[in-house]
């Protein structure tokens, strides 16, 4: 009865979760461009995607950060090829690649285990799901082209990168080598948020193979080249995002750096302060993750770590908590340094992912263990029932995920009548055109004038007039 209900919650909990990931997605489709995609855009149809890349030689100011390669590669080889419709993929595509790389990454580590590809596939979706459901700011991480890029796309870039790592514990291939280098400095190239975060991620895992080597497992060798070359070449990207001459734009903007001695004490206070605020005003999410996963690990008996005694356990969950706050330290650094401030919503993103994914590590060897411990029908029969709560939680959240249909489906109509109005009058010869401003309040992202400015009381020349080729944009007057 009992591996009749598990065999039951775990299809029901893949249909679940993945209903909730493509509501997430289809909203993306109402998508279109904003703030700095005008300006990234701009420069894509006037300067090419090589020309606009190689700004990040430049000293003009671009409207966006010149520096972050990647992202201006990326951005502008969009619009280059798909344009407008190219935004509009950017949230389903990044669902798919971001599911595709836990998916991976977890399937080559538990290949050696017993754990089935679907309990995987669950866990997988699971952990992206409530990722972006508390989202510090859902809609710039998973549908605005240039917040995507920088810090969704370099999490799944990693662990993608991850993935063709693992897979030589499958089966060994030269040609991984060649491709990691490329890719890692791609990768690097998206952020400085991000790149910090990867390079000491990557870091902690070269060292950890390092010492299993030293232990004499034959595994770790395997993945010692690999991971080596992975940070090389993360480490070669930052370093290329630190010495662009484009950065010269930091200085001008006035913002006074923290010394180097504060930067520490900023980086951590900022990051205890993020978990703390995120423990404090999301507890239901957290607890019902936690669970889950809790649940799952339970309900599966089979653990990744054979012969899991309570002092093993209590080393892991030491180890676990320490490499997690690490990292969200690593990602606050950058923001602590240039700004002495805390990231933006945006940038937190990158710290409730890796927050999530230290306590869904957490949470399972704890299940593991307690399945080994007592083993029980009841605990299995109770284990079913929260992982069930857990769906219907799921289930209860996508309402609020639609709810917010009809502001994107608004959005768009009015974007979509307001491009139509510009390439109509620019038809005609006119080239200083009033246009609806879209109250973008909602999705807390700037359109394509500012909240004041001259654009609401005469014709500005903004990165939108660039993109349009018109001598002026201005707010409508009602």
């Amino acid at each position: 009865m009992l591996k009749r209900l598990s065999s039951f919650a775990i299809p029901l909990g893949i249909v679940i979760v993945f209903s909730g990931l493509v509501l997430l997605a289809y909203l993306g489709i109402y998508n279109r461009y904003w703030a700095d995609d005008w300006c990234y855009s701009a420069d894509a149809r006037q300067l090419g995607t090589v020309g606009a890349t190689m700004q990040y030689f430049g000293f003009e100011g671009t409207g966006y950060s010149p520096n972050r390669y990647s992202l201006t590669f990326l951005s502008t080889l969009t619009e280059n090829t798909l344009g407008v419709f190219g935004t509009q993929l950017y949230g389903p595509i990044t669902i798919i690649l971001w599911l595709i790389g836990i998916t991976w990454v977890l399937y080559n580590i538990t290949r050696q285990t017993s754990i089935s590809f679907w309990t995987i596939l669950l866990a997988s979706a699971f952990l992206l799901y409530f990722n972006l459901y508390i989202s510090p700011q859902r809609f710039q991480i998973l549908y605005w082209r240039s917040g995507v890029l920088p810090y969704s796309t370099a999490i799944l870039f990693w662990l993608l990168m991850m993935g063709l790592m693992t897979s030589q514990l499958i089966r060994k291939a030269d040609w991984v080598n060649y491709v990691l280098a490329p890719f890692a400095f791609l990768t690097a190239g998206l952020g400085e948020m991000s790149a910090t975060l990867l390079v000491t991620a990557t870091s902690i895992i070269l060292f950890g193979l390092w010492l299993a080597k030293r232990n004499g497992k034959a595994w770790a060798e395997q993945l010692l080249k690999p991971t080596f070359i992975a940070l090389l070449f993360l480490l070669l990207g930052m370093a290329a995002l630190i010495a662009s001459p484009s950065n010269v734009r930091i200085a001008e903007m006035g913002v006074v750096r923290a010394s180097l001695m504060d930067v520490p004490f900023k980086a951590v206070s900022n990051s205890f302060a993020f978990i703390g605020l995120s423990l404090r005003t999301l507890p239901i999410p957290h607890v019902v993750f936690v669970l889950f996963a809790f649940s799952l690990s339970i309900i599966t008996q089979h653990s990744v770590f054979p012969q899991l005694t309570f002092k093993r356990l209590l080393i892991l969950l030491a180890v676990s908590v320490f490499i997690t706050v690490l990292l969200i330290i690593a990602m606050h650094t950058p923001s602590a340094y240039f700004y002495s401030t805390p990231p933006d919503p945006r940038g937190k993103s990158l710290a409730r992912f890796t927050l999530l994914a230290g306590l869904g590590f957490m949470a399972w060897i704890s299940g593991a263990w307690t399945a080994e411990k007592f083993k029980s029908n009841w605990l299995s029969l109770a284990s079913i029932i929260v992982l069930l709560l857990g769906l219907a939680y799921t289930v209860r959240s996508m309402a609020s995920v639609y709810a917010e249909l009809p502001g994107f489906i608004h959005r768009a109509a009015i974007w979509d009548d307001r491009d139509a109005t510009i390439r109509s009058e620019k038809e005609k010869g006119n080239l200083l055109i009033e246009v609806p401003a879209i109250d973008t309040a909602d999705i807390n992202t700037r359109d394509m004038f500012r909240s004041s400015g001259i654009g609401w009381t005469d014709y500005e020349y903004n990165c939108a007039a660039r993109y349009y080729g018109v001598e002026g944009l201005k707010v409508e007057q009602e």
